[in-house]
């Protein structure tokens, strides 16, 4: 045997490797969310506990008491009974990007998280220690200020070591002869890291309302618990380590009902929340809400108004305040389903998740449970007996607002948006060509524009259909229970083009106002009220309808997109088309004195 064979071989490309670290690190570390680090620390710990089978596993986010009896500064901790790690472990698995000693992959750890996350948060460091067969290691990584470097500190008691052996003293009782606790010292030796970052929710239970609204469950036989009350008296009742359950159990305790349905490439879990139960108690995540589920976690969650938005998407027009949705991507060999870097995004094969196509194919699916609180509450919203009239006055002003609609036909004498019924552009017949030479004449276009001889119009032909498709109108009010705050708060109204739905609020001070104005000119008629509520209702009725199928009409003109159409029927841009009240008052006035009698001193 000669002596090359025992050479290894030498390498044919030079393996990448990054110029810039803290770049990087930093970058990456801006695109997290404020409170991803929480996760990532406690992902990891849950994942050491899975391994570590011989033992009680808990997972602990408290303080780090033994830090505050030295210093009287309170630092926040995460403290788990997994496999730990020895020192030189901790030094290959912590000080290197995308390194991990659990599983790496797409569907599973980055090895990246807890380093980009919690590292730009705490240049002061993070102190990993670890007792692995009762022998106890500790490293420090920290953003060293002199090298503008993140990094372990060298340990001279150690021989100069980037590790070295940690005393039982530091122990937190939790640990036996296996755990980690991760203590982080935020930016300096007196930050208090135990406030949460600012604007969090629920500051006095933060680390609690984040983990059991990120996690909808957590695995079998691991317990995950946080601290309340740090500030408090040690020992006392408001000072204490509650358990952190998840999303799924607070939901299965607090349902009236519950379902799933099975969607073309998800599934929709959904559940009904009953009436008594506090929403926003401040432990989970507050109703309502939706959210996609991967591997018992739940990413991109929507609250509030971006909540109700969705729910109504998807359906859920009215009893949205007692609803939540989680939507399951399907995974496999024929979905590749993945979270993004910073752990903020789902990304099924590569592309954002189909929210809009889920919504659409739940509506269709809509459980009987989910009808029938809709039509419980909706029917409180009554019905206005001044439909027929707004419809007849809208007939009259057709050719003003082009309220036409189109079936698709092969032989029709128009052309049509492809994704919808209304007109593609300025009414053609259908059988007109582009010739291959324009006809001389105007120089209209834009110059250079010759690829757009080429582009096809997307249009079909169709016939139009002499019939107006007025939005459906809904008046929702707090008072009839309606409508929940934040919903539409100091808003007018807002149009759904998916369902057609114009929802209108009741309680908007414009129609209040206007409502108190005639009300106090007819106080002298018995049973005036609802006659002038009706009334004031009917006329701001038609003044949205009109403003909503003139934004739709201008499609036809084939200057605006629907994403621009889209900016005219926002709620902002309701609202507005609600203050000019000059004409409506004369209408007002004009049917309340045919049916109220007119008024000798009317204004």
């Amino acid at each position: 045997m000669s002596d090359r064979s025992l050479v290894t071989p030498a390498r044919d490309t030079m393996p990448m490797s990054v110029a810039n670290m803290t770049f990087l690190v930093n970058k990456l570390g801006n695109e997290c969310a404020p409170l991803q680090f929480i996760r990532e620390l406690t992902q990891n710990a849950l994942e050491s506990c899975e391994a570590n089978a011989d033992n009680k596993r808990l997972v602990v986010w408290d303080v780090d008491w033994k830090y505050w009896q030295l210093s009287d500064v309170f630092k926040l901790c995460c403290i788990d009974t997994g496999i730990g790690m020895t020192g030189a472990e901790m030094v290959n698995y912590i000080n290197k990007l995308s390194s991990s000693i659990h599983v790496q992959g797409e569907d599973s750890n980055f090895g990246v998280g807890a380093k980009i996350s919690a590292a730009p948060r705490n240049p002061h460091g993070l102190v990993y220690m670890s007792w692995k067969n009762g022998v106890g290691s500790m490293i420090h990584l920290w953003f060293d200020p002199v090298e503008r470097v993140y990094g372990l500190k060298r340990w001279p008691q150690n021989d100069g070591e980037f590790w070295t052996g940690v005393s039982d003293d530091l122990k937190p009782e939790q640990i036996d002869q296996h755990g980690t606790i991760v203590t982080l010292l935020g930016e300096s030796d007196n930050n208090n890291t135990m406030e949460p970052p600012p604007s969090t929710p629920m500051p006095s239970r933060w680390v609690l309302r984040y983990l059991n609204a990120r996690y909808f469950k957590f695995p079998k036989g691991v317990t995950v618990s946080a601290r309340e009350g740090w500030e408090k008296e040690i020992g006392g009742k408001h000072n204490f380590l509650r358990e952190v359950r998840g999303q799924g159990d607070w939901l299965s305790e607090n349902k009236s009902s519950c379902g799933r349905v099975r969607l073309t490439d998800a599934t929709a879990h959904w559940w009904i929340i009953k009436t008594d139960v506090d929403t926003n108690s401040g432990h989970t995540a507050p109703v309502p809400h939706v959210a996609a589920l991967y591997q018992d976690e739940l990413y991109e969650m929507v609250l509030s108004r971006s909540a109700i938005g969705r729910l109504q998407a998807f359906g859920i027009i009215f009893g949205y305040d007692r609803v939540v949705i989680y939507v399951e991507p399907d995974t496999g060999e024929n979905h590749v389903l993945a979270a993004n870097t910073a752990r903020t995004q789902l990304l099924l094969d590569k592309e954002p998740l189909p929210w809009a196509e889920w919504a659409s194919e739940f509506r269709e699916k809509m459980p009987d449970e989910l009808v029938q609180l809709q039509e419980e509450i909706g029917s409180k919203s009554g019905e206005q007996d001044y439909k027929k009239a707004i419809q007849e006055r809208l007939k009259q002003i057709r050719d003003l607002l082009r309220f036409k609609r189109f079936r698709p036909s092969s032989r029709g004498s128009v052309t049509i948006d492809r994704e919808s019924n209304i007109q593609g552009g300025q009414a053609a017949p259908a059988s007109t060509q582009r010739e291959g030479n324009s006809p001389q004449g105007g120089k209209g276009g834009r110059a250079g524009d010759i690829y757009a001889l080429f582009a096809e119009s997307g249009g079909r032909p169709a016939d139009p259909v002499d019939s107006l498709v007025e939005p459906e109108v809904r008046w929702v009010s707090e008072k009839e229970g309606t409508r929940s705050s934040p919903f539409l708060d100091n808003r007018a109204a807002t149009f759904s083009p998916q369902q057609n739905l114009l929802q209108i609020n009741a309680d908007f001070r414009v129609f209040e106002d206007m409502v108190d104005r005639w009300q106090s000119k007819y106080t002298d008629v018995p049973g005036a009220e609802g006659t002038v509520r009706s009334v004031v209702h009917e006329w701001f009725t038609q003044q949205l309808i009109e403003t909503v199928m003139s934004a739709m009409a201008l499609k036809s003109t084939g200057n605006w997109s629907m994403q621009e159409l889209e900016k005219l029927w926002t709620e902002e841009s309701l609202t507005a088309a609600t203050l000019p009240r000059w004409h409506v008052d004369g209408q007002i006035k004009r049917s309340l004195g045919h049916r109220l009698g007119k008024l000798t001193n009317a204004a």
